[in-house]
């Protein structure tokens, strides 16, 4: 009975844990390029329990986990999401795989949200005012001029080139680490290469890759299976009630 209210209080932390990511998902639906994060839960190494029976052989009867607490694992689901157009020049979406560069105080990071503006000395920045980056670097962008962006990437401003986005890709993106802000930093040892498979729109954003519906389908199910837990604890709590207070009296 005590591991049983055990097993129900651990599940307490699991389904908070679920909650927070699945709310934190659905606060970011209209975040551009946002991945959504993915919670998976995998039991922990079990035994085999067996029935002995004198003069017969072991009857196999089922599995007992070695641990009340599950396995949890993270992860970040880089799934591309729908394109949807702003009109805004300084507005991009990667078709494909890849990120866009940007240089911050802790040095390089990588975004798929596309909504760029011009800062006040000319930089193609973030919202946050990171430099994007291009191939050379820094973009700066003349004051005059229409900005053209083709699918590759190259810039023009009246149609003079001046530069290229810079767009990048990882073997394998779970590597990444989220930063904040929309921005995913490479740990230490993890390289970019340069991304080919893409395509540049521009007077688009990336939407995040999260059906609401769904999402709050997801939500309202972890505040059941809380409940599940909570009935779980009274009921092992009132059994063991029982066991402490009327099974002594039978003696």
């Amino acid at each position: 009975m005590i591991r049983g209210i055990y097993t129900a209080l651990s599940g307490f932390n699991l389904y908070e844990m679920k909650q927070s990511i699945l709310a934190n998902n659905i606060a970011n639906i209209d975040t551009p390029g946002f991945k959504k994060d993915i919670l998976a839960i995998e039991g922990q190494n079990e035994v085999e329990l067996f029935r002995f029976v004198s003069g017969e052989v072991p009857n196999f009867i089922g599995t007992l986990p070695l641990s009340v607490q599950p396995q949890v694992d993270f992860s970040t689901d880089f799934s591309q999401g729908r394109l949807e157009a702003t009109g805004n020049p300084f507005d991009f979406a990667l078709s494909g795989e890849g990120f866009f560069v940007v240089e911050t105080e802790k040095g390089p990071a990588y975004t798929r949200a596309g909504n760029f503006t011009r800062s006040a000395d000319g930089r193609l920045v973030t919202l946050s005012g990171y430099p994007v980056q291009g191939e050379a670097g820094d973009i700066v962008l003349p004051e005059r001029g229409e900005l053209v962006v083709d699918a590759e990437g190259n810039i023009r401003v009246g149609g003079e080139l001046v530069g290229k986005l810079r767009v990048v890709r990882f073997s394998n993106p779970q590597l990444l680490e989220k930063l904040g802000g929309n921005l995913f930093r490479a740990p230490e040892g993890v390289l970019p290469e340069e991304a080919t498979g893409y395509t540049i729109h521009q007077g688009f954003l990336e939407k995040a890759n999260l059906d609401v519906v769904e999402a709050m389908v997801r939500m309202i199910e972890a505040l059941r299976e809380y409940e599940l837990a909570q009935r779980a604890v009274v009921a092992q709590d009132e059994t063991l009630g029982k066991a402490v207070n009327e099974i002594p009296r039978l003696g």
